[in-house]
């Protein structure tokens, strides 16, 4: 299993890792990483989201640091290709976390509706999901959404 960094580097078959795109290009995303009516903004978000499209699987790490703790997804803003599949891992660290994609209490904005269940501590849980239609899943960690624990994800 490979964690993805802030440095950019991808999990899967490789891809651009590091290029990023604008998140003007993503206004949903861009909005709700900024956002501070629903839950803080999330500190770790530069404005730009990094460019996974040719990879086939996606890690993004839970717990990362960020937010004022390890309350982070890292990337917290990517753009991936339609089929593929985004594979959360727990690093152990921040307490209690989970993944949830609900767009009613998401700015209505996201596509996609997902969860990984009950908030856990854990160094070896691991949520997938396959992403396979185009569109935008903006998601958050339910213990830590009010301190900016957001993502993004753009699906071209």
């Amino acid at each position: 299993m490979t964690a993805v960094w802030l440095a950019g580097c991808t999990g899967g078959d490789g891809g651009d890792g590091g290029e990023r795109r604008s998140g003007a290009d993503y206004p949903a995303v861009d909005e709700w990483l900024t956002e501070t009516e629903i839950g803080d903004a999330d500190d770790t978000y530069d404005g730009t989201l990094v460019d996974e499209r040719d990879v086939d699987t996606l890690d993004i790490a839970v717990g990362s640091s960020g937010n004022g703790g390890n309350f982070a997804y890292d990337p917290s803003a990517v753009v991936v290709s339609t089929g593929t599949t985004v594979r959360w891992n727990w690093t152990g660290e921040g307490g209690l976390h989970n993944v949830e994609a609900e767009p009613e209490e998401q700015l209505g904005e996201s596509d996609y509706t997902f969860s990984s269940g009950e908030p856990v501590e854990s160094s070896s849980e691991q949520f997938s999901q396959t992403l396979d239609s185009a569109g935008i899943a903006l998601y958050h960690c339910e213990p830590h959404l009010s301190v900016g624990m957001k993502g993004g994800i753009a699906v071209e």
